[in-house]
């Protein structure tokens, strides 16, 4: 028997954790840098888009109190107390009101055509000259807006201010009822409304991080910024972003060269009254907007560190445990190697379990040191050839074992990919059983959540989100596992927050085509939420303030064509009729964009009220008529519905009603006809308006319903609307607890229906 010699060749166990650590710290590294790339990128959009949004803030706010100045001097200049009033003292009671209401406002005056203060707020300035003043000269002619100035007469005269009194022209001619010139209109207004505006916008939390907003005249001078730099000229990427009209967010260094993050805007743009082109920078040194990405890398890097750590120990154990049979059946080689006084130490191969190949090589070597004992004689003659075949043996492991290490690391490397794609998408990741187990959670989930994916592995989506949350997922939940790809968005409250969310939930389909689970992708939709409701609140606003004024004008326009003002010109009451009846089309406009805010506010209030079915139909064809002529389409409603009751609001069934019939006519062929009729049910009456005009493309029906759907909405539409009047009457029918539907074939004509819950009729009070 050949004896074993001591060797200095490495272990197997030691080779392997070798390896294993080796390939654990390159995956970590990887990692870790994969991830301070993306966050480093994510950190800086962030910061940069956070400043762009409050250049945004303080250029619509300066933009907002030009306008409001504006609107204040044309007002003024149309009240008669102004235009003709005699006495001074009544104008100053005005301009004092006024003052009084806008503090910024730091001087209101009334100048005379050669240039003498008839009247100003508190008296000041009033006999003074200022016929040479450019607010003067410039508002003699038209509305004027003055640029960025001091003035020194004016601020002797003002209270002591810390900052030096800077002042905003704004001026108008004021012109007598007969077109004579009375005077010229101005107001100064004072640079401290921009100071509080940039103090408004920026939080706390923004000061305390060195964010300064500046605002920058064409000439580079600096009319608004830190201490140092105004009135100063200035020279950045930024300003001449700004000024060819752009908007957005540089990296650039200034002056005292630090290194900053600049958003920018220019104020007075697409504006129909005079206004300053202010160029709005807001900056923040870089270091200080990547603060916390360095924090995070740091974190990051202690993390990996400890995880590299852990992660090679338990390599290190694994590779011990996979290699401990190898070593188990070596020792036992060796130990049959040695001799002690020229005999053999005879020692029993054990029989290992722990995986095939070292099974299968325990099982060979016992076999062969069974068959060496009986027949010693015999291998002692084979030598050579037993020397052979345990290389080709020895060899076949290595290969064996070479190709399942080099799987097992192919495998590892890919599932550590996917878990490091997973983890680092921003949004919930899940995979559910066909129970609603959580089986796969990423890494995301602790971030939004607080908890870590491990603590949900095994419970059950309801248990997870509580019976509320789940409530409105149910039945997409019930969906996917039929195999029915669902796609939804959702609100709920879950740990006292509220979350705005978007799903999308796919069906997981084995080989057979069987249902075992389901994965779900879920997203944080809260700043779109916010988003949306700051637009709905500014579509409100501003279709309130437009409703007023346009109420005015109609109300005006229908005085001129009815004579009030005296008889007017054939082709002036052309112009008129034109005018009324686009002033109605954008009164309606204004209402159903109201209607819209609020439906979505939740705040529409309906009056119910059990009424007769037919009166309701009479009065809106009756309200209709007048439009109907307009077109040549006539219209008629057939059946019997005397004896029909619904609970209603009037008001809304009639708009309702209105608008399917005034769609209806619009929408027919001149010369044809448009028929209401009734059908009812055991419990519901259906109320159907039919038209016989083009019909509706089968590729639009999915949308009818739709906010700002048009069959056709190029700018060349030879029919008007907005499409926002058949999502408001699907919301009115549904709030009075009905449904609405329609039928459509192109060049047939339209269907359009809606189904309301029957009631008895009215008890009338006997009280005779």
């Amino acid at each position: 028997m050949s004896l074993l010699k001591p060797t200095s060749r490495p272990r197997l166990a030691t080779l392997l954790t070798l390896g294993v650590s080796a390939v654990v710290l390159c995956t970590v590294l990887s990692a870790l840098l994969l991830v301070d790339h993306f966050a480093n990128n994510y950190a800086q959009k962030e910061a940069e888009q956070r400043l762009q949004q409050l250049s945004w803030q303080m250029r619509d706010q300066i933009d907002l109190v030009m306008q409001k100045s504006v609107g204040d001097v044309q007002l003024l200049s149309q009240l008669s107390q102004i235009r003709d009033a005699q006495d001074p003292s009544e104008i100053r009671r005005i301009l004092d009101s006024l003052q009084n209401n806008f503090t910024d406002y730091a001087w209101i005056g009334l100048a005379s055509p050669d240039g003498k203060v008839l009247a100003s707020s508190k008296g000041l300035l009033e006999g003074q000259d200022v016929s040479q003043r450019p607010w003067f000269q410039q508002g003699k002619k038209a509305l004027y807006a003055g640029d960025y100035h001091p003035a020194l007469l004016l601020q002797k005269l003002l209270p002591y201010s810390a900052d030096p009194w800077r002042f905003v022209d704004v001026a108008i001619p004021v012109r007598r009822a007969d077109g004579s010139l009375r005077g010229v209109l101005g107001v100064h207004l004072s640079w401290n409304w921009a100071r509080k505006l940039a103090q408004t916008i920026l939080a706390p939390a923004d000061q305390q991080y060195n964010v300064d907003i500046m605002i920058v005249r064409d000439d580079g001078t600096v009319l608004l910024g830190p201490k140092g730099m105004e009135e100063k000229k200035i020279k950045s990427s930024s300003l001449t972003q700004s000024r060819s009209g752009k908007t957005g967010t540089v990296e650039e260094t200034f002056e005292d060269g630090k290194l900053y993050l600049t958003g920018y805007a220019l104020t007075g743009q697409a504006r129909n009254y005079p206004a300053l082109q202010w160029s709005i920078l807001v900056r923040q040194p870089k270091d200080i907007a990547m603060a916390a990405l360095h924090n995070l890398e740091k974190e990051i890097l202690l993390f990996c560190g400890l995880l590299g750590l852990i992660l090679a120990l338990v390599a290190a154990l694994l590779a011990r445990r996979a290699s401990a049979s190898l070593i188990r059946l070596s020792t036992a080689i060796e130990q049959r190697s040695l001799k002690r006084g020229g005999t053999a130490v005879t020692t029993s191969i054990p029989i290992v379990n722990a995986y095939h190949e070292a099974h299968l090589l325990s099982v060979t070597l016992a076999d062969m040191v069974e068959k060496e004992e009986r027949h010693l004689a015999d291998m002692e003659s084979a030598n050579q050839s037993l020397e052979t075949t345990v290389a080709e043996r020895t060899h076949e492991i290595k290969q064996k074992a070479s190709e399942l290490e080099l799987a097992l690391q192919q495998q590892r490397n890919v599932q550590s990919r996917l878990q490091a794609i997973t983890d680092n998408l921003p949004c919930i990741i899940t995979f559910m059983d066909l129970e609603e187990r959580y089986v796969f959670v990423n890494a995301f989930i602790t971030s939004e959540f607080g908890v870590r994916p491990e603590q949900l592995i095994g419970k059950t989506l309801r248990e997870v989100v509580g019976e509320e949350f789940y409530k409105p997922m149910a039945g997409y939940v019930k969906n996917v596992l039929a195999g029915q790809r669902a796609s939804f968005e959702g609100t709920g409250e879950l740990n006292k927050r509220t979350y705005y969310y978007q799903s999308v939930y796919v069906p997981a389909v084995n080989d057979r085509d069987e249902v075992e689970g389901f994965y779900a992708i879920s997203f944080d939709i809260a700043d779109r939420k916010r988003v949306e409701m700051m637009m709905n609140e500014f579509v409100s606003m501003v279709s309130h303030e437009l409703r007023t004024p346009l109420t005015s004008i109609n109300g005006a326009l229908r005085l001129v064509a009815a004579g009030v003002a005296g008889e007017i010109p054939d082709k002036a009451k052309e112009l008129t009729t034109v005018a009324m009846r686009n002033a109605d089309r954008l009164l309606h406009l204004i209402n159903d964009i109201l209607d819209l805010e609020k439906i979505a506010s939740g705040k529409m209030e309906f009056d119910f009220k059990v009424s007769a079915l037919q009166p309701l139909i009479q009065d809106a064809i009756s309200g209709n008529m007048s439009y109907s002529d307009q077109y040549g389409v006539s219209m008629r409603a057939i059946g019997d519905n005397a004896e029909l009751y619904v609970n209603v609001d009037r008001d809304r069934y009639a708009q309702v009603l209105a608008n399917l019939l005034s769609n209806a006519i619009k929408f027919s062929h001149k010369g044809g006809e448009v028929v209401v009729s009734v059908e009812k049910t055991a419990d519901k009456v259906k109320v159907i308006v039919t038209d016989y005009g083009s019909g509706i493309p089968s590729h639009f029906h999915s949308k009818i319903f739709q906010k700002f759907s048009q069959v056709d909405s190029s700018n060349t539409r030879k029919k008007g609307g907005t499409g926002l009047g058949l999502n408001i009457c699907k919301t009115i029918i549904e709030k009075m607890g009905g449904s609405i539907g329609f039928e459509s074939t192109i060049d047939v004509g339209s269907k359009f229906f809606f189904e309301l819950p029957l009631v008895p009729a009215p008890v009338a009070n006997d009280n005779n």
